[in-house]
């Protein structure tokens, strides 16, 4: 119940501008997915009293304009936002529409684009804040801040703010909590749980983390938030999975932590603690190769894991250690075939281009994917995202025009470079990732497979879904945003 009188409204940005570089259609042919980040954080202010509401422009194909109304009624003192780097220009456009439509509302921004380029995000002028790291603790203080009068931003850790003569500060940075068991479960009430889908998962389905942090140092992943691995308890984790079961009837849970299956203890005692309770939820979650355990997959398969999706990257062991990836074909092929022989489907994915590769290294990773027995395979081109090995010898190279993203961030978009090197043109590598998805899919042997499993008919309708997917790959082109930001459009040129 409500005790305080500042009212918080989250808001998501449509994330169809993330899924370069696909149509809206074929976007959301892959999936719409909730927002853990807003979600938790509503659940987190509601507990300390604030009235929230929660708007997903992705889940209801709105944007921010269609949403003008509803924001003016609710007439919130203070709007939060998150971002990724891809979507960044879409958040501003809220932000813009937010302060035109409600000039006093504080609004703050967090997500991990903020954790690289924050100072430069608060030169757009509709933001007042942004939230660096990890965002509960800083949030709470932000609203009890507005709710006590405003002002006084300097002595709340983890922010960046402008103050009243127009100069952006930053504050000293937030310690990370330990016991993240102290937040709430996500706002499932607030969501629309019946409305997110996905191409290979079953419906309903919800999406959950055990963990924050990640130990490795892969030379491509942007996932800057903390080294320092914190877990949540096992009977935290599994009250969420009842009540998801209980009460929305979810039938498929994503776990979208870096890696789940960390520590063959904790993996045991989670296996045991879901089967105790007669749980039927299926499962599915990401895992690195060199942590795949027979007696692990065999113990979450009884527990309801459902299929594992693990980075591979590259077919060559040369290029893995370029990646600074930590594992071997030799180990990836161990864990692949651990998991087809209990009986768990796998998803591999798959990197094309990376810096120093050949074109025999992208051939073998080609071969490489197609052998491994998976169920399916995903292939990216290599791109340089902001705070990566990669995108630190893209600059030294001469392979991205200076900072990059930090322009992008400036100026609310623009075009986002093909990673091109001495090696592969644009052109080419897109025709390399076209070969790797016809190889793969298109093999009888994989189809036989398929057809030989109780769901194998389900399962070749969501490859027939997928088709659309694929022929936009086939003949996708540079996919370029608009410049100037305003109407919320994305364009294939």
């Amino acid at each position: 119940m409500s005790t305080k009188n500042s009212r918080v409204l989250f808001i998501k940005y449509h994330e169809a501008a993330d899924q370069q570089p696909l149509s809206k259609k074929a976007a959301e042919k892959l999936g719409i997915f909730p927002s853990l980040a807003l979600g938790g954080m509503a659940a987190w202010v509601r507990q300390n009293g604030y009235p929230v509401q929660f708007i997903d422009l992705h889940v209801e194909n709105l944007y921010p304009q269609d949403v003008t109304r509803r924001v003016a009624d609710y007439d919130p003192a203070i709007v939060a936002l998150t971002s990724k780097t891809l979507g960044w220009p879409a958040v501003i456009e809220i932000a813009q529409m937010v302060r035109e439509t409600c000039p006093n509302a504080l609004i703050v921004v967090g997500g991990p684009h903020m954790t690289i380029y924050a100072e430069e995000s608060l030169t757009w002028d509709c933001f007042d804040l942004a939230v660096v790291g990890d965002g509960e603790d800083t949030f709470l203080e932000i609203c009890d801040h507005v709710e006590q009068g405003g002002g006084g931003w300097d002595e709340i850790q983890g922010i960046v703010y402008r103050d009243d003569s127009g100069e952006i500060k930053k504050t000293e940075g937030r310690a990370l909590t330990k016991d993240i068991d102290k937040y709430p479960m996500t706002a499932w009430d607030l969501m629309p749980v019946k409305d997110y889908h996905c191409l290979t998962l079953l419906k309903p389905f919800a999406t959950m983390v055990t963990t924050r942090g990640c130990p490795w140092h892969c030379g491509y992943c942007s996932q800057v938030y903390s080294e320092k691995l914190r877990f949540r308890g096992i009977e935290h984790v599994v009250d969420e999975m009842e009540f998801l079961e209980r009460t929305y009837g979810v039938r498929e849970i994503v776990f979208f932590d870096e890696t789940f299956t960390i520590g063959r203890r904790r993996m045991r005692k989670f296996a045991e603690e879901v089967q105790r309770r007669g749980l039927t939820v299926k499962f599915n979650i990401r895992a690195r190769v060199d942590t795949i355990d027979r007696e692990v997959v065999r113990a979450l398969k009884k527990a309801g894991l459902r299929s594992i999706h693990m980075g591979v990257e590259a077919g060559t062991d040369r290029v893995l250690k370029i990646m600074n990836k930590q594992i071997s074909r030799e180990q990836t092929e161990r864990a692949f075939r651990i998991c087809r022989e209990e009986g768990v489907d796998t998803r591999g994915y798959f990197m094309i281009g990376y810096y120093d590769a050949t074109h025999q290294d992208v051939e073998d990773t080609i071969k490489f994917a197609a052998g491994l027995g998976l169920d399916w395979a995903s292939f990216s081109v290599a791109t340089a995202l902001p705070a990566t090995d990669l995108y630190r010898i893209a600059n030294e190279r001469g392979y991205v025009n200076g900072d990059f993203w930090r322009q992008y961030t400036i100026d609310g978009g623009g075009d986002i470079p093909q990673l091109e090197t001495e090696t592969f043109t644009a052109e080419q590598l897109r025709a390399y990732r076209t070969k790797a998805y016809m190889k793969f899919y298109l093999r009888p042997d994989l189809i036989r497979r398929k057809l030989s499993k109780a769901e194998g008919r389900a399962e070749l309708m969501e490859m027939a879904g997928g088709a659309t997917v694929l022929s936009e790959i086939v003949k996708s082109t540079v996919l370029k945003r608009i410049p100037s930001v305003g109407i919320g459009k994305w364009a294939t040129v």
